[in-house]
């Protein structure tokens, strides 16, 4: 990834830290593309769930002003950042690892 790219990228994950309402930080290894639309869906449209690279992640938490504790980056990582209801997601994202049990929750920012 180029630095100019790489930029954009930490300037979108710092706006999308601001706008959410809850964050749920999550690894998906193993879950297919079918699995990741079908997360995507449950989530509805006003969340936006996001494969990260965790050193951006890292820099746009601290940009953000976000306390992220680094273990919570750890192996490969996506996003959930809430901008709706934080109950209704956090549920959603509860009961598709149930169904789905490659998806783990890490953490979450309330």
């Amino acid at each position: 990834m180029a630095r100019p790219d790489k930029t954009a990228a930490v300037a979108e994950i710092v706006e999308d830290f601001r706008s959410a309402n809850a964050t749920v930080l999550t690894e998906y290894r193993g879950l297919s593309v079918g699995l990741m639309k079908q997360l995507r869906r449950s989530l509805g449209t006003k969340n936006k769930y996001s494969v990260v690279k965790n050193t951006l992640t890292k820099i746009a938490a601290k940009e953000a002003g976000v306390d992220l504790d680094p273990s919570l980056l750890a192996g490969p990582s996506a996003v959930a950042f809430i901008k709706g209801d934080p109950i209704d997601a956090a549920k959603a994202l509860r009961d598709f690892a149930k169904e789905n049990p490659l998806l783990i929750i890490k953490g979450g920012i309330f």
